[in-house]
C-alpha cells in the first residue's frame, strides 16, 4: 500500500481522514487505518497529521519539514511588490548559471501544484546544443515568414512576419540572436501529457515557480514564444530536443544574469472581472 500509518505516533484525531481525496483512511479503536483503494500520493495525510505519524511509501524521508513560521511565510505585500518588480529580460551578462541556480529552479518547478498529482511534467536544459538548435529555430520561423499568405495554419500569425524575417539573416550575417537573447541557459518545461487534463497548465505552473525562483536569485528570464512556435513547426526540433510521442513543449525560459538594472515596477491594465 502506498500510505503507511504508524501506529504507535498516531492519535485517532481523524485529521487525515477528513482531508484525504480518495477516502482512504478511516479511524478504528483510536487509530488510523488504511482501506484499499488508489492513491495518488498527493502528501495531504502527511502535511495534515499533528503527530507525524503518516508517510509515503518509498518517498525521501528528507524532504519532509514540519512547518516553521518564521522561514516559510512572506508578508503579502513584500510578495506581491516582488512579482509586480519582476521583468522579462532580454539583456543577459556573459556570465553561466552556476549548477546549483538552476537545481534550485528545478526543485521549484517540481514542487507546483499538477492535476491529480500526476507530475507528469519534465524539463531540458539547453547547453552545448543551444546554437545548433537556435538556427533550426530561426530558419523555420523565416521560412514560416515565407508562406504565410498561403498556409492556412498560419492564420494569426501575420504580424511576426517582420520579426520572423529578419532574426534568421541577422544570426547568419551578424551573429545576433534575436531569440535567446545570448542568455546562457534555456529551461524547457515538456508536459508528457499535453491534452489530458491539466497537462498544459501544469506545465505552465511549473514554468511559474521557476521564473520566481530565479528572480529571487538574483537572474532574469524570458518566455521564449517564438521557440515553443517553431518546436510545433518543425519536427526535426522534436527529434533534436528528444520529445517523446505524446509529449510538447509548452514554455521555454532564456535565463540568465541581467545586464540591465530597473529602478521601479510599471502599470498595467486593472483586472478585467466578472462577478456572478
Amino acid at each position: 500500500m502506498e500510505l503507511i500509518v504508524q501506529q504507535e505516533k498516531c492519535i485517532g484525531c481523524g485529521a487525515c481522514v477528513r482531508d484525504c481525496l480518495r477516502d482512504l483512511l478511516y479511524v478504528e479503536d483510536g487509530k488510523a487505518r488504511v482501506k484499499d483503494g488508489i492513491c495518488i500520493r498527493c502528501g495531504h495525510c502527511v502535511a495534515v497529521c499533528p503527530a507525524d505519524a503518516v508517510r509515503l511509501a518509498g518517498q525521501p524521508e528528507e524532504e519532509i519539514l514540519p512547518y516553521d513560521p518564521s522561514s516559510f511565510d512572506i508578508p503579502s505585500a513584500q510578495l506581491l511588490n516582488f512579482m509586480k518588480f519582476r521583468r522579462s529580460i532580454r539583456q543577459f551578462k556573459d556570465k553561466p548559471v552556476e549548477q546549483e541556480k538552476l537545481d534550485l529552479l528545478l526543485e521549484a518547478a517540481r514542487y507546483a501544484p499538477t492535476g491529480g498529482n500526476a507530475q507528469k511534467t519534465r524539463y531540458i536544459l539547453l547547453d552545448e546544443s543551444k546554437d545548433e538548435l537556435t538556427e533550426l529555430a530561426l530558419k523555420t520561423l523565416y521560412d514560416a515568414a515565407e508562406r504565410m499568405d498561403s498556409d492556412p495554419t498560419l492564420r494569426g500569425m501575420e504580424r511576426y512576419r517582420g520579426k520572423f524575417s529578419t532574426m534568421y539573416p541577422a544570426w547568419k550575417e551578424h551573429g545576433e540572436d534575436g531569440l535567446f537573447y545570448n542568455a546562457p541557459c534555456v529551461l524547457m518545461v515538456v508536459s508528457r501529457y499535453p491534452k489530458a487534463g491539466t497537462g498544459r497548465l501544469d506545465a505552465g505552473l511549473a514554468s511559474a515557480n521557476a521564473e520566481l525562483m530565479a528572480h529571487a536569485l538574483g537572474l532574469g528570464v524570458c518566455y521564449i514564444g517564438f521557440f515553443t512556435v517553431a518546436a510545433a513547426m518543425e519536427p526535426e526540433l522534436y527529434r533534436r530536443l528528444g520529445i517523446r510521442d505524446g509529449e510538447e513543449v509548452v514554455s521555454t525560459l532564456a535565463i540568465g544574469y541581467p545586464n540591465v538594472k530597473y529602478c521601479r515596477t510599471v502599470n498595467r491594465k486593472q483586472a478585467d472581472v466578472t462577478r456572478l
